[in-house]
């Protein structure tokens, strides 16, 4: 199977419909399509994945974690460096769950792979990200915990 670059996949030639899509469709693949297909196994399946995405973005330093977050529109990330291995991230307006009403699960599993991806890369240092707060459980963020080794 080819293994594809973010180069590969940066060409979209869509001249009427240009490169935005809805975000209640991406909800529905993410949400409803892969917790579908997955089951119980999308959460970590989910983590796996953005973890792989995060490690493809370019990303040095932590302005550039923050651009990047931004910048694919994944949400608006606040990062606090609580130590040289613990990183607080706030995700607002998240691409997953914002507005989304309360369930009382959390399941932003990809944005935590993305995000402990792209940390990967600024520090040089493995990590693991966990959510520990959502929009889905009460609150207008979700906040991941983010421990470097």
């Amino acid at each position: 199977m080819k293994e594809y670059r973010i180069d590969d996949i940066k060409n979209i030639v869509r001249p009427k419909l240009g490169d935005d899509v809805p975000l209640v469709l991406f909800r529905i693949l993410r949400i409803i399509g892969m917790r579908g297909i997955l089951g119980e196994t999308s959460g970590a399946t989910l983590y796996m994945m953005g973890k792989r995405v995060g490690n493809m973005l370019p990303a040095a330093t932590m302005d550039e974690f923050t651009a990047m977050i931004r910048d694919l529109k994944i949400g608006i990330p606040e990062a606090t460096i609580t130590d040289e291995d613990h990183i607080n991230v706030k995700l607002y307006e998240c691409i997953t769950c914002a507005g989304f009403t309360y369930t009382g699960e959390m399941f932003c599993d990809m944005e935590s792979g993305i995000i402990a991806g792209l940390l990967e890369n600024v520090h040089g240092k493995k990590a693991k990200s966990t959510q520990t707060k959502s929009w889905s459980v009460g609150y207008n963020y979700c906040e991941f915990e983010v421990f470097l080794y």
